[in-house]
């Protein structure tokens, strides 16, 4: 059985000359046409645009915190409400702590409104990776946090 397979593979390796063994040509594409024959054309038009994209990443979500608990530890960790609502339209938020007599400003991005800003009339320098969540806030002699709960959740 053996030599017949092998008998087989040699006979069908010796039919296709232009493959084991055939002068190679630059440019060619695949097997001669013998007879004429085209290429068979262009393949047509591109798929054109693929649609609308995903969106800008630095988009923010729609967010109202209202009254909801807060711990600042910028003020001595006591706890706080932290009440603002994200104007989507320059992805800004101004958060009303009850600790401070001025806002914590800044921007939010993404899905999760993560918070770059500033907080006790620019003091503090703050950031989070989402609203909400916690800021962490650096100043002139030290760090602090300011950790803004999900609304009816203890704020640890």
């Amino acid at each position: 059985m053996r030599p017949a397979v092998l008998a087989a593979l040699a006979a069908l390796c010796a039919c296709t000359g232009g493959y084991s063994h055939g002068d190679y040509q630059p440019g060619d594409s695949g097997p001669r046409i013998i007879g004429g024959g085209d290429d068979g054309g262009d393949g047509g038009a591109d798929g054109g645009d693929g649609g609308v994209d995903g969106g800008d990443a630095g988009a923010c979500a729609a967010l109202t915190l209202a009254g909801v608990p807060a711990r600042d530890s910028c003020a001595g960790n006591v706890l706080a409400t932290a009440s603002g609502t994200v104007n989507t339209g320059n992805c800004t938020i101004d958060i009303t702590l009850s600790t401070t007599s001025t806002p914590c400003v800044g921007s939010v991005s993404g899905p999760n409104n993560a918070f770059d800003g500033g907080c006790e009339g620019a003091l503090l320098t703050c950031t989070s990776a989402s609203l909400p969540g916690t800021l962490n806030c650096t100043f002139s002699t030290g760090i602090c946090s300011i950790k803004i709960c999900d609304a009816g959740a203890a704020c640890p």
